[in-house]
């Protein structure tokens, strides 16, 4: 196979790489001076809100609402918005300091399952939008409300090979991007099961910002199985020096259980995290009721886990994810 012959003359330097400022040691002090949601959380426990998807089920859409993607949740911020500002304001209304953007695989890879992926942007920008303009109605100065861009794991797992740490960057930077010029104040890398898959969620959030010209602080959660382990098999205590190290602000917990079998990852976090804490459980372990997932954890039953995980373990933000609803926040 011919290749170019070598130069006579000796080749041109190679341009010096663009260096970029190194990133300040992170302070929690100077990070709750700049960010008013961080300052909030330093002042009294918020209150994020439950599930999207329990209550897009709740509303019993019909496949024309999903323009004929059924199952593509984030499509709805541009088919049926009003349906989800009408989730985000039954939140807010229940007292939610913080409403989690519908957006949670709105990745260019994800949404190529659905063959628009070109719409990854559009469509997180949309998602922002419409929770900022929900927050916005109720919000006061006494009593802030927030929008938390919500980021899901993506359906591949770098660590296992199944994509390339370069294109799940790009990927989640395309999202991330969006949620901040839409209005997101926080960006929440949640159900994290792959603390690599987190490395790059966090650096592409950095790359978001940068697109997007503002900073805003980030949430690192990951969830632990039933096995006791991320599906990777991460324990709770090589998870957290991993996600530190990243220079995130708040660490947590999401999804994959209750809160019982959280509650010694819980312990751990709250005895040994230097960054606020998060937990954020299902309504406990789903059953499969005629195909529909079924979740049987009263909203006194989470209430009374959560006021025991602020009471011993200074846990700061307190929500649910799969399962509950605002009768649980």
């Amino acid at each position: 196979m011919p290749t170019n012959p070598p130069s006579s003359e000796s080749p041109e330097p190679s341009p010096e790489p663009r260096r970029r400022t190194p990133r300040p040691r992170w302070q929690l002090g100077e990070r709750i001076a700049r960010f008013p949601i961080l300052q909030a959380m330093s002042q009294r426990v918020l209150l994020c809100d439950g599930a999207m998807g329990t209550m897009i089920q709740r509303a019993q859409l019909t496949p024309e609402d999903f323009d004929g993607k059924d199952g593509c949740n984030e499509l709805l911020v541009a088919t049926r918005p009003d349906v989800i500002e009408h989730i985000h304001r039954a939140y807010l209304e229940v007292g939610a300091d913080l409403i989690e953007t519908n957006s949670f695989g709105s990745t260019p890879l994800v949404l190529a399952e659905y063959g628009i992926a070109d719409r990854a942007y559009e469509l997180s920008f949309q998602a922002a939008a419409i929770a900022r303009r929900a927050a916005a109605a109720v919000s006061t100065p006494e009593w802030p409300r927030f929008v938390s861009g919500a980021v899901g794991p993506t359906t591949k797992l770098v660590s296992l090979g199944h994509i390339s740490f370069a294109e799940l960057l790009e990927s989640f930077a395309v999202q991330i991007h969006g949620l901040i010029a839409g209005g997101a104040d926080i960006i929440q890398i949640e159900t994290g099961q792959d603390i690599l898959g987190i490395k790059c969620a966090v650096l592409a959030a950095r790359l978001g910002m940068e697109r997007a010209g503002r900073e805003v602080p980030i949430i690192t959660q990951v969830t632990m199985e039933t096995t006791g382990t991320m599906l990777i098999g991460t324990e709770i205590a090589a998870a957290l020096p991993a996600l530190e190290a990243l220079d995130v602000d708040i660490v947590g917990l999401n999804c994959a259980t209750g809160p019982d079998l959280m509650h010694e990852h819980v312990r751990y976090l709250g005895q040994n995290a230097t960054r606020f804490v998060s937990v954020l459980p299902n309504a406990g372990l789903p059953r499969n009721v005629n195909g529909v997932a079924t979740y049987d954890l009263t909203p006194e039953a989470l209430a009374d886990f959560q006021e025991r995980f602020i009471r011993d373990y200074g846990v700061r933000l307190v929500g649910g994810c799969c399962g509950t609803t605002p009768e649980h926040i």
